[in-house]
């Protein structure tokens, strides 16, 4: 006799334990397992039976193994191949530590053709453990050009099989580049592995270069979003063809394809996987072309203080001030105001403050409602000049700025602060005209 929790034994119906439904026999136990598919020689048969037979499905290669076979479309592209504006090999023309300075991590990557650029296809895009993946795109450089595998799962019974063949892929990566990889791809297919296989495949902390974060951090300001296909269409110039399928749509074609065995729709999919996955070459190359330490002149001013922020933040003090400058060529008044606060306020930190007079002197004459500028140009004067009159009319200033405040706390505690700055530079005034007339 086997316990099991909630199963009750027609033989141990009478009995008190049976009543609270903890007893099963041997045959009870048989047949709850055949319900659920599990045990047995037919069951074995069942979970290894191959698909049904496919429509339309894309040609590829079937991939035997010890958990089965997998399905992989493969397909070479020539290096210089031209995706939207650049090409794939221009990637390769970029030094390996500017890629790790952007990626941010502690990296071992010997060359740039270590690395593997994966997109997945899910059937839902919230993740889970009830999430399967079921495209995954890997791209790598080869000898003879760029070659995009992609492993599909015809069948959910696949999976272990199409896991176990990725897996020595993703092990031969000296590094991942991806898109939002860190918080969807990676995650996901660590836990399929877990789920499948019973596999820890550690990718978070391989090295890992998830373009999202530059993305957002160069485009945010001039793109109405950061979504892959936004960010390959304004920066790249990435022109997808008809066949294209929307993203969102994805989980519910092949949902579509699994209840009719109609592989028509998976042919879009499978393209849109394609362009993914060519695009992570194009706006690598992208982002580390904007990165370098000697930044371009076709760089938008937005692009531009993004970069001087970046490079501020890290030590790099004379591409942070080149960067800067370009920035100070904006014509939108907001995003000069940025780049005039954070130029001063970079001059500040290298104690270069007569320098940030006069960006501070333009950011008030930009926006007179900030009584920032004013503030530090009162502390200028007072401490480093020694001007005791420039920076009582700065003081003055910062006050009248106050009056295109809405009333509320803050106002009175920035009026508080500037009252107390003026008072004490009356006070100074008059010990020195004291002075004077003594």
């Amino acid at each position: 006799m086997t316990f099991i929790p909630g199963a009750v034994s027609r033989r141990a119906a009478g009995n008190d334990l049976g009543r609270k439904g903890w007893l099963v026999d041997a045959a009870e136990l048989r047949r709850r397992l055949r319900v659920l598919g599990a045990g047995g020689k037919k069951a074995a048969r069942q979970r290894a039976a191959p698909p049904r037979a496919l429509v339309n499905l894309p040609p590829g290669e079937e991939l035997p193994g010890a958990r089965g076979t997998a399905y992989r479309l493969q397909r070479q592209y020539p290096r210089d191949h031209l995706h939207g504006n650049s090409r794939l090999c221009r990637l390769l023309d970029f030094p390996v530590d500017l890629l790790e300075r952007v990626a941010g991590g502690q990296w071992r990557l010997a060359r740039l053709e270590g690395l593997a650029f994966i997109d997945t296809e899910t059937t839902g895009l919230a993740g889970g453990a009830g999430t399967l993946v079921f495209l995954v795109g890997i791209g790598t450089f080869t000898s003879q050009g760029f070659l995009l595998r992609q492993y599909f799962l015809r069948d959910p019974r696949e999976e272990p099989a199409m896991l176990e063949h990725l897996a020595r892929e993703l092990e031969e990566a000296e590094g991942f580049v991806t898109y939002n990889g860190r918080a969807f791809d990676l995650p996901l297919l660590e836990g399929r592995y877990v789920i499948a296989l019973r596999q820890r495949l550690a990718l978070l902390q391989r090295p890992h270069l998830d373009l999202l974060f530059p993305a957002r951090r160069l485009w945010r300001r001039q793109l109405p979003d950061c979504r892959l296909a936004t960010v390959e269409r304004h920066i790249l110039a990435v022109q997808r063809g008809e066949q294209d399928v929307p993203g969102a749509l994805i989980p519910s074609l092949y949902q579509h394809y699994l209840r009719t065995g109609d592989a028509r729709e998976m042919a879009r999919v499978i393209y849109h996987n394609q362009v993914d996955v060519l695009s992570l070459v194009g706006l690598t190359a992208q982002v580390l072309s904007r990165h370098q330490d000697s930044p371009d002149e076709a760089l938008t001013a937005g692009e531009a203080l993004a970069l001087a922020r970046w490079h501020a933040r890290h030590g790099r003090a004379p591409a942070a001030e080149r960067a800067f400058r370009l920035a100070l060529r904006a014509g939108f008044p907001q995003l000069r105001r940025a780049a005039l606060r954070g130029y001063s306020f970079f001059l500040k930190g290298q104690g270069r403050r007569a320098q940030a007079v006069e960006p501070w002197q333009a950011w008030h004459a930009l926006d007179p409602s900030d009584p920032v500028p004013c503030v530090e140009l009162a502390k200028y004067y007072e401490w480093e000049a020694g001007d005791l009159q420039a920076a009582l009319r700065w003081t003055e200033r910062g006050l009248n700025c106050l009056a295109h405040w809405p009333p509320g706390w803050r106002r009175e505690e920035a009026r508080a602060e500037l009252d107390h700055r003026l008072r004490r530079l009356e006070r100074k005034l008059a010990r020195a005209a004291r002075r004077d007339v003594s």
